[in-house]
């Protein structure tokens, strides 16, 4: 079980963990750390659920497997897990440019 990195509780959806960590095995496999394609090179972040009592996103990072609070950069297409450090890729759907 996860813990919600934004109340402490149960809001990380565990089908979805388990579901993104099975998808995300695929990119390891074919990953190409030379390349200059960013999503060829950094694995997305997962999204694994929203808190219940903030509505905050929560993210899960591949590499260190800890949910965390969703963030972005502005202009930025990866950000870094602030549990381990490893860069990750944003989901398209979430990448703001404004």
């Amino acid at each position: 079980m996860y813990n919600c990195p934004y109340c402490g509780k149960d809001c990380v959806n565990e089908a979805a963990v388990n579901i993104y960590l099975k998808m995300v095995e695929k990119f390891f496999k074919y990953q190409n750390k030379g390349s200059d394609i960013t999503f060829e090179k950094y694995p997305t972040v997962g999204e694994v659920g929203e808190c219940k009592e903030t509505g905050g996103r929560i993210y899960l990072c591949p590499y260190c497997k800890k949910p965390f609070k969703a963030y972005y950069e502005k202009d930025k297409v990866v950000i870094t897990c602030p549990n381990c450090g490893e860069t990750l890729c944003l989901p398209a759907t979430n990448r703001t440019f404004c």
